[in-house]
């Protein structure tokens, strides 16, 4: 007996209703992958993945302004509540900065709105089967941050762990949690929560 894949939940997150409409219709199509909802704010999205529970949520980084404009917060927020709801930051910035804070907010992957049709969906995809990603775009840009982190002298506030590094430029490279959590020697509980 043939078992169906399972079919990836998906909530989109952009404070633009019309890039909320295009994503839509762009996954509607895809076998596999069902979108549960959309919300327009960090706040929104917290309360939107409670209820739906989905298995990945596509998140922009910015969307509009206050205290509710942070995808990265509520990205935190998420991860944190549902640890089974895998976050990929989807947004028009690359910058070093929030690819590496996206990171460590709990975000599985990375990626800008420049990618094509194929590659978002595959994203989507290998974020429900726990892997994690970054847009070739900002890889570069996130190994060469690490390296300076590494060289910088350290304020204690600005501290990362000597793991917490290996963990960062093992997901740069595209290990999974599995992956890096064997390389490491550590549950892969540990590893996605470094």
């Amino acid at each position: 007996m043939n078992e169906q894949p399972k079919q990836l939940r998906i909530l989109i997150v952009d404070d633009h209703a019309v890039v909320r409409r295009g994503l839509q219709a762009v996954l509607e199509d895809e076998e596999g992958l069902e979108v549960v909802g959309e919300a327009a704010s960090g706040r929104e999205s917290v309360a939107k993945a409670r209820a739906l529970r989905p298995d990945v949520v596509l998140m922009d980084i910015r969307m509009g302004e206050g205290d509710d404009s942070s995808g990265i917060d509520a990205c935190r927020q998420i991860r944190s509540e549902l640890p089974d709801t895998q976050v990929i930051m989807f947004t028009s910035y690359g910058e070093r900065e929030s690819v590496l804070s996206s990171i460590m907010a709990g975000a599985t992957g990375f990626l800008t709105k420049n990618v094509s049709h194929a590659q978002l969906v595959e994203a989507i995809r290998a974020a429900g089967r726990g892997e994690s990603l970054l847009d070739p775009s900002v890889t570069r840009d996130v190994i060469d941050r690490l390296a300076q982190l590494s060289k910088t002298p350290r304020k204690p506030e600005d501290v990362l762990s000597d793991r917490e590094k290996e963990v960062l430029l093992l997901i740069a490279q595209g290990y999974t949690n599995k992956e890096i959590a064997a390389k490491l020697v550590v549950s892969p509980y540990t590893a996605r929560n470094r």
